[in-house]
């Protein structure tokens, strides 16, 4: 399969030409998918669709399950052009994304609680499944597919039901079922910086018990920011060999991605069996990061003069204090991921009232030697006599400056200098299974399983901290100890092993009683083949275990006045394993979770208001920090968030659909242990907006003589004010917060907008054809920042525009 998408790679153009204006129509409520519902002409929708979940492990209606899930279905996700689990941001009550710079690191949060770490040690705070499986890290999790039926996004702590303990929410990805009957589905974009994207869903005829479908996307987008450094290299093979010489990208923020599905269903009568394989090549540059000022902290004492001097030296700062920059000289290679995976789900209905399930799947991710300039420096220039000049005592300040301007010392054409440089390599293959049996009847329902998880993942990273590179070449130095740079290799290894049940109590007909219990075990080895200082860990070279046992429950009572109303209370706790991060130890963290809610639908079902109200009870949260250059893993301490969410879905007339939803969490620290001090009273969540909110329209015209509607899309994701970094950035001189006009990014709207033709008959297939764009207002915010010695961030695109059209048959 995998030569096969190889191959498509030169059949690209064809593909492209094929659908190369297209679009899909959107039924803007989340529907069920097309197996559970009947199809209804277009702009004919008067009232409410159902939407069928699999929130609890078994299909059920949306409004029936006690659980806060948005579920968002494919035709949704055609119009809203989202392919992978990076376009979700906003589209559910409490859910906020960004990626960290590299494009496939991501920050997931759901009620304030964050998730997203590059290291191999680190487990997600959001469980992301796809098609049941459970993907084991952060990075390569943002997965790009060509068929999504739906996307679920489950709020609140994971504690009994799911594969692994999440104290944040879930993210399910369902990929799209055979129908068993010939047909062929292809659409194409182009958009502004030169973006394409094409996507093709073969369905085969049902070959006797076998229905087969096949799917292929292929999208690329243009970097948006210019690289002045473009053709250069970095010599990294002294620090590790596998490395080699690194070239710099021409421009940042670019990404071309093939993926490919294969889904296999087969019909044995009572046993039915189905086997998914995806595989995800990418190539992707990181954003471009720009400096907004030196951190005025010990390490920026020294930094601050060797910036100032740059003008000297023809260096670049990159300093971009007025908004973003159009270039910059980016240290920043190419970044290579390909991620791939197989699942067999076999389902044996026993009886009307037993099935038994059984998920088997394996997976593996590669990320290939990256350099990424973190620290927005592949432009400064100085020397290793420069720099020895400035740290030597005793020197005079006319010995300095001798030493500084001696042409002797003065930077070559390829010698360059690192405040902070990371380059990291990375895999990962993981194996998993899960037996779960399933009762039903009229005075309960019963799921109960077990689960286990094992996982391999090495992890090599090389930082350079206050380095000189003489002839563009990372060499070690006697002040790598000093600084902390050098080099990192661990071999992570994780076990985890668990058996759960959750009985649902048919108390009376409209009264249910819900009781959960998961027992975890997750047995930790990290194997610490060298480590630089810059770890900031305790732990040297050596290999090193933990166990960790979590027993964690779910309660739910369940009130149904009405068949249109149902009302919830809910406590649920949630793990997530501790482990060693480099040479850094820490506990597992855990979350209890009190929640009411409450689901309704009312006049004639034209009207779906869904709301939760929720109080969380956060212990040993798990935090990542950087001081003076160097890395702190820990548990910071306790925490207290608090919140409610709304979700509203009207059918005012026949067509039109308005949807919104709003969110607001209050997160306050108890206690926050940070380098050794308490900083709770001035420490904040990172990249956390209290307030997010969306309002979307779509009308869907009725349908003209010939065939074919008009569809309009209009919709506006907020995002209220958030930080960049957990506490204040302060002036080591006057202890006063510094850079914090940078810190806090202001609120915004991302306004995105459709408008085109649907559905019309031609030749015997069906043709759409559209506008789209993205940010209409163009928007330039801060969605990442480090501070790593120099403060930086990045800013995400601006506006995006194009055409699309699609042709099924």
């Amino acid at each position: 399969m995998i030569k096969a998408i190889q191959r498509a790679r030169l059949l690209r153009g064809s593909i492209l030409a094929l659908g190369a204006i297209g679009f899909a129509p959107a039924a803007w409520a989340n529907e069920a998918p097309a197996e559970d519902q009947q199809a209804s002409p277009a702009g004919s929708q008067t009232s409410i669709q159902e939407i069928i979940v699999t929130a609890q492990r078994r299909e059920e209606s949306l409004q029936k399950v006690p659980v806060a899930v948005t579920a968002i279905g494919s035709e949704q996700l055609e119009a809203l052009r989202v392919n992978s689990v990076r376009n979700l941001a906003g589209l559910a009550p409490s859910l906020q994304l960004n990626t960290q710079g590299q494009q496939s690191n991501p920050t997931i949060i759901i009620r304030g609680v964050s998730s997203g770490t590059s290291s191999n040690s680190v487990d997600p705070k959001v469980g992301i499944y796809i098609d049941g499986v459970y993907i084991g890290r952060a990075v390569g999790s943002l997965l790009d597919f060509s068929d999504i039926q739906r996307i679920e996004v489950l709020r609140g702590p994971q504690g009994t039901l799911f594969g692994r303990n999440a104290t944040s929410g879930a993210i399910s990805v369902v990929t799209a079922k055979p129908k068993g009957e010939w047909g062929v589905r292809a659409t194409g974009s182009y958009g502004n910086y030169d973006a394409w994207r094409g996507k093709v869903s073969l369905d085969l005829p049902q070959i006797g018990p076998f229905f087969i479908k096949l799917s292929y996307l292929h999208d690329q987008i243009a970097g948006d920011v210019a690289n002045t450094q473009a053709g250069r290299s970095l010599n990294i093979a002294l620090r590790a060999p596998e490395f080699g010489t690194q070239r710099y990208v021409d421009r940042l923020g670019y990404r071309n991605v093939d993926a490919g599905q294969v889904a296999i269903h087969a019909d044995f009568g009572n046993l039915t069996a189905d086997y998914r394989f995806d595989y995800t090549d990418s190539n992707a540059s990181g954003r471009a990061m720009q400096s907004f000022g030196v951190i005025p902290d010990a390490s920026g004492q020294l930094l601050a003069p060797i910036i100032g001097l740059q003008s000297f030296f023809g260096g670049q700062t990159n300093l971009g204090v007025n908004g973003p920059l159009n270039s910059v000289a980016a240290a920043t290679s190419n970044e290579h991921t390909v991620t791939q995976g197989h699942s067999l789900t076999l389902t044996l209905q026993a009886n009307d009232n037993f099935t038994v399930k059984s998920i088997t799947a394996y997976r593996k991710f590669r990320q290939d030697p990256v350099v990424f300039d973190l620290g927005a420096a592949g432009g400064l220039r100085f020397t290793f006599n420069q720099l020895g000049a400035l740290i030597t005592p005793g020197l005079t300040p006319q010995q300095i400056q001798g030493a500084l301007f001696n042409p002797a010392s003065a930077p070559g054409a390829n010698d360059y200098f690192f405040p902070l440089l990371s380059a990291r390599a990375t895999n990962q293959s993981q194996f998993s299974q899960e037996l779960q049996f399933q009762v039903t009847n009229d005075k309960f329902d019963l799921t109960a399983g077990v689960f286990y998880f094992h996982e391999r993942s090495p992890g090599t990273e090389v930082l350079s901290i206050l380095a000189p590179t003489p002839s563009a070449t990372i060499v070690p130095s006697p002040l790598d100890a000093a600084f902390g740079s050098g080099i990192t290799r661990t071999v992570g290894v994780n076990d985890s092993m668990a058996g759960y049940g959750q009985l649902t109590w048919h108390v009376t007909d409209t009264f249910d009683i819900t009781a959960g219990l998961r027992g975890t075990i997750d047995d930790r080895e990290l194997d610490i083949g060298v480590i630089s200082g810059a770890q900031g860990g305790s732990l040297g070279v050596g290999k090193y275990k933990a166990e960790y046992k979590k027993l964690t429950y779910t309660g739910i009572a369940t009130w149904r006045p009405t068949d249109q109303t149902m009302i919830f209370a809910k406590i649920a706790t949630g793990y997530v394993s501790g482990g060693i991060l480099s040479g850094i130890p820490y506990r597992p963290e855990s979350l209890k979770s009190y929640e009411v809610g409450a689901k309704t639908q009312f006049l004639d079902n034209k009207v779906r208001l869904n709301v939760s109200a929720y109080y969380n009870d956060y212990t040993d949260l798990q935090t990542q920090n950087f001081i003076n250059g160097r890395q702190f893993f820990d548990n910071a301490g306790k925490a207290k968030i608090k919140g409610f969410e709304a979700e509203l879905d009207i059918v005012p007339v026949q067509g039109l659909t308005l949807s919104g939803s709003a969110s607001y969490t209050h997160f306050d620290y108890d206690t926050f242990i940070l380098n050794g001090q308490e900083v709770a009273a001035f420490a904040r969540p990172t990249y956390f907006s209290p307030w997010t909110g969306r309002a979307a329209a779509v009308y869907n015209s009725p349908e003209f003589k010939g065939g074919g509607h008009v569809m309009a899309l209009l919709e506006g994701r907020y995002r209220s004010s958030y930080f960049l970094t957990s506490t204040p950035l302060r002036n080591i001189m006057t202890g006063q917060p510094a850079l914090e006009n940078f810190n806090k990014q202001p609120s915004y709207w991302l306004l995105n907008g459709r408008l085109g033709l649907a559905e019309m008959p031609i030749g015997g297939a069906s043709v759409s054809i559209s506008a789209f764009g993205e940010n209409l207002l163009n928007e330039r915010y801060i969605s990442f920042g480090a501070p790593v010695l120099l403060f930086t961030g990045t800013f995400e695109r601006g506006r995006t525009y194009g055409v699309e059209a699609s042709i099924a048959f």
